[in-house]
Formats: C-alpha cells, structure tokens, sequence
C-alpha cells in the first residue's frame, strides 16, 4: 500500500507492507473521526463520534462501497483523508466545530450505512431502538432512542435520550428496510478487549456526496446537514488553512521525512483539542489527562502553554496535589495523580525563565506553588522524601510492581524542580534549604554511582531516569548523568530505537503488547513519548557520545507518525520486540515530545 502526505503544499510518500493503515479527523471541540483501510471494520473505536449537549457519542460505525476494490493508497491532506483504489476514491473530512462528517466518492456508487448510536463508552448491546425515514430534500435521517432493558439494567422500557442523524445526500436511497449486523472487531480481539457486537445497517444510498450531522432534534441535525453540504468546498478551504498555519515555513529541508513527520505531529495534536484543553489520545482516551496535556503544552504556541498552566493552578487539591483526569472518568483512573503537579510547575518554572507570565500571573503562580508544597509535606511528606501510592505515577498498572507506589524517582526530581522554583520566585531560604537537604537524600540513598534508583531501595531499571534528568538536571554531574544514561541503556535499549519500561533481562518484562490485559504496559512495551525525552536529555547531557541513540529514537517516532498504525499520528506505544504501532493510535504526548525533540536538536546543533 502507498502512504501519502500533502501537507502544507508539500508532498512525500512511500510504499509500505501494512495493509491496515488508519487516519484521524477532528472538528476542534473534540468530535472526531477514525476510519481504516481494511474491508471491515477492526474495532468499537473507529468511527465518527460526536459532543452532543453534556454527552460524548459514537454515531456512525462505518461507511462501505458496494465495490470490493481494495485500497491501493492512502493520503493524509491534514484536513482530510482519501482512499484511493483502484477505479474511485473515498474523501473524509470534518468541518471544524461542525458535529458532521462530509463523505465524498469520486464516482457515484452505492453506500451501505452504518451505525452504532451510543455513548462513547457505553457497550450495553439491548435497549438500542432505530427508526429511518425520508425528509425533503434528499435528506435521510436515522433517529435513535436509547431504553433501559431489564437484561442489563434494573428498569426496562424507560427512555434515557434520543439522537438523530440527518444524511445530505445527492444521489438517492436505495434501501432503509433496517438490519442489525454482527461485528467481529478483530483488532479489539487482537487487544484483548471485548471483540463483538451488533451494529444497525440504516440503509443503503446511491451518490457521490455525503453530510452526515447528528444532533439532540431532527430539526438541528437538518439543519446542520444542509448548512454543510452547501458549503463543503469552503469549509474545507477554511480547514486547510487552519492546518497549514501549524505547519513550519518551508525551507530547503522541509520536504525531509522528520521534517514532515513534526508537521504531521502538529496537527494530529490540534485535532485532539477539545475547544477547553487536550485529550490523551483516540481513539479511547477521550479525557483530559493532567500530565499528559501538561508534558504536551510544551509543543504549543507559548500562549496556548500558558493558557493551559493558568487553567491548571486553579485545580490544585489541598494535599498539593493535582486530579488524575479533568472533567470525567477512565476506567480504574486514580483521583488524583502524583506527578501532575510536578509538570505543571515544570512548565510554569520554563514561561518564568522566559518571561511570558504578567506580574499579576507570576504572583498567582507563586501562591498555587505555595500552596502545592505545602500540601505535599502536609500530606506525602516520610522520612525527607515524598510518596505516592498506587497507580499515581504515569506507570499506572497494577502489574507494574504492586502500582509502583512508595518513593519514586521522578517524583523526588519534581518536588526538587518544585523548591527551585519557589526560591526563586520568593527569595525564602527555606526552599532552598528544603531543595539542598532533599538533593543530599536522592543522591544517598538512590545514586550508586552507576545508575540511579526507580524507587527507594528498588535498583530495578526503568526509564523514569529519563524523566528525573529532564525536570531536575541539577541532581547529577553531566558526568554523572552519561555513566547514569549509558547504564540504564544497556538493560533498556531495543535495536529498533526505543527504550523498553523494564530491564530486558527483568522476569517481569514482556517482549509483546498484550493490550487491555495490561501484562506488558509498564513491563516491555516502548512509549513513544519517553523515548523522544530520553533522546532530548541525551543531546544535552552529551549528544556526541548518544548520537546513534538519538538518531534512532527520530527515525523511530518519524516512522511511527509517517507510515504506521493512522497515518500522520503518534502512537502511544510500540512492543519492545519490534516496531509496531500499538495502543491508542493518535497519542498527545507522543506528538509534542517529538516536537520538542526536533526543536531541541535544532536549538543544540
């Protein structure tokens, strides 16, 4: 299959083996669409999914040609993306702040649609009522009303809410008669995650061009469906220039793969914005993360970054510490996180340094920071270190060793970088006092002068190094720091150019991504967004003597962005055995890490 890029007027492509390949789309107030290559579709999470009033909705499951051609190439235009076969090709895009889909065929050919109404998260299969019918107007609309059912619920027949569709078509229906279909998900079963399910074929539509826009009432999703397929050519123009603007200027360079991949990378971040901040990652971590959106600010615009630290310094609990997840819930996600705190005033610390906080913001930025430490000795204060338990540093799995609570590394640098900053901030000796005694600590009881501790009495080898080096540099010599780097690479390093979350030599650790069993997730497998810190880290402690490792990590993550998994974007993770595009398949972290490591080597050339 050929992958293609036409970004900002600037092309690469390139054959690759994989024949299931993916693609995002997003309208900027976090509905999105994801759709594959393969005849059928391989998970629960592609699709077109929607913000509807207060809820979060999966709308249509997918959309299938009557042609049985298979996708010979797949372009990724950043507002859009194209299939290509053989006779026709398929163009998807999403207006931005639009809850519709616009699909387009190069030639008129009959479409089967199809649908699977719910909330995002909600996989209950009985209570699911469709109804077709026929507007003025070439319009069909698919209304969905959602009932208890006694088989799963403990009421049966009371309404929970309706949703309706309204397709814009222009070509005509040529069957709405209803029929409910069994899904296989291969790639869900392939993750260990719940594989099967009925989806509602609504009809079928003989045409060339599609507005799918859904709604709370058939009137607003009519609406809506006519204001868009009138105006697709303009909408898509404003699209395009959206995207472009995140791209950087061209130059001799730009048509390079590292150089498209970070143009990439920029615009599968933005099309995880929600309009109020970032989420993880999609397809399923639709939720805004604190430190996954505070380690990504760092690849936004300075006033983005600031806007979403002043939003985060508001949000501080009273034992210092920061929530887990704004604004909604993840399966097994902790209330609060340990190290959010930590990136939050991380990045605070760099818009001091370069001055793009007001007076008025440095003071609100200095009583938040106040009010964290102090909490945090109140709280997680034992034996001159701070503590964390289960499940709330980002190795947040019950297989990785107990939920790695106690005394970690990275979170002793953060409080470290913590005291730093309110010295600096306050010119009170007692922060740095608190930042010498607890400096003298770590480096007692976790740097042996080979590598530094994960935890507290735990040498075991992980890449938290990684981040302790990024947000505390201070804590050891360069010299320190390469024999530190050069030892934790020799229990981590996957030829491939990652690091693995566990010594390779580790009974615990696993060679390939087990998915939602979690048996790997903190024990093999290689997050992307840790290897571009590691990488970042190496260039400035000693880039000469790191330099095949950081030459592999970018050519790792440009893979990764540019010819696997959905096209364009930055996979969460990869197994250690091989490079392979796993986990969520558009990962915030993943795409503003690497663009922090290609602004990083740029700044150390």
């Amino acid at each position: 299959m050929k992958v293609v890029h036409v970004l900002n007027n600037r092309a690469i492509e390139k054959g690759v083996a994989d024949s299931e390949l993916g693609f995002f789309l997003s309208n900027g107030n976090g509905g999105f669409a994801h759709f594959a290559t393969a005849a059928e579709p391989t998970s629960k999470y592609q699709g077109f999914f929607a913000k509807i009033g207060s809820g979060f909705f999966k709308i249509v499951e997918s959309l299938k040609t009557a042609s049985e051609e298979k996708v010979a190439a797949v372009e990724n235009t950043g507002y859009s993306a194209i299939l290509h076969r053989s006779s026709f090709y398929e163009s998807f895009f999403m207006p931005q702040h639009r809850n519709s889909l616009v699909y387009q065929l190069s030639m008129e050919i009959p479409v089967e649609l199809f649908f699977d109404i719910r909330m995002a998260n909600d996989f209950r299969q009985w209570g699911r009522h469709y109804s077709v019918f026929e507007a003025a107007g070439n319009t069909t609309i698919v209304q969905f009303t959602k009932r208890t059912d006694s088989r799963e619920d403990n009421s049966s027949g009371n309404a929970e809410y309706d949703i309706f569709v309204a397709i814009k078509h222009d070509g005509f229906i040529t069957n709405s008669s209803g029929k409910w279909v069994r899904r296989s998900y291969s790639l869900d079963a392939k993750r260990n995650s719940a594989g099967e399910r009925h989806v509602y074929k609504a009809a079928t539509i003989n045409a060339k061009t599609f507005a799918i826009s859904a709604a709370a009432s058939a009137a607003a999703a009519v609406k809506e469906a006519n204001s868009v397929f009138n105006s697709i050519d303009k909408l898509k123009k404003s699209s395009k220039a959206h995207y472009d603007k995140l791209c950087t200027a061209s130059s001799s360079s730009s048509s390079s793969e590292t150089a498209m991949a970070a143009n990439a990378a920029r615009i599968a971040l933005d099309k995880l914005a929600t309009g109020e901040g970032l989420y993880a990652g999609l397809p399923w971590f639709f939720q805004e993360w604190t430190r996954d959106e505070l380690i990504s600010s760092a690849a936004l615009p300075a006033a983005a970054e600031k806007k979403v630290v002043l939003k985060y310094l508001d949000k501080i609990l009273d034992d210092g510490r920061l929530p887990a997840v704004i604004g909604s819930s993840y399966k097994g996600s902790p209330a609060a996180s340990a190290d959010g705190v930590g990136w939050l005033f991380k990045r605070a610390s760099e818009l001091v340094e370069e001055k793009k906080f007001s007076a008025a913001e440095v003071k609100k930025v200095k009583a938040a920071l106040k009010k964290s430490i102090d909490g945090l000795l109140k709280s997680h204060h034992k034996n001159g270190f701070i503590t964390n338990g289960k499940n709330e540093t980002w190795m947040d799995t019950d297989f990785n060793d107990d939920g790695r609570k106690d005394i970690c590394i990275e979170i002793q640098a953060m409080q470290l970088q913590m005291y730093g900053l309110m010295h600096k901030l306050s010119r009170d000796k007692t922060y740095l006092l608190l930042e010498n005694s607890l400096r003298q600590n770590v480096r007692k009881f976790f740097w042996n002068g080979i590598v530094l501790a994960d935890r507290l009495n735990d040498y075991t080898i992980r890449p938290n190094i990684f981040i302790a080096a990024y947000v505390y540099p201070q804590l050891l010599s360069k010299k320190e720091w390469e024999t530190c780097i050069s030892n934790a690479l020799n229990g981590l390093w996957l030829d491939w150019g990652g690091l693995a979350t566990i010594d390779k030599s580790h009974p615990n650790f696993r060679g390939s991504y087990t998915g939602e069993t979690n048996e790997s997730y903190h024990r093999g497998d290689s997050w992307f967004w840790i290897n571009n810190l590691a990488a970042i880290v190496m260039a400035k402690v000693n880039k000469n003597k790191f330099k095949d490792y950081i030459e592999k990590i970018v050519a790792a993550s440009t893979a990764d962005i540019l010819w696997k998994g959905a096209i364009g974007c930055g996979s969460e993770l990869s197994s250690a055995e091989e490079q392979r595009a796993e986990g969520c398949l558009n990962q915030a972290w993943s795409n503003a890490t690497f663009i922090e490591l290609m602004k990083s080597l740029k700044a150390n050339r």
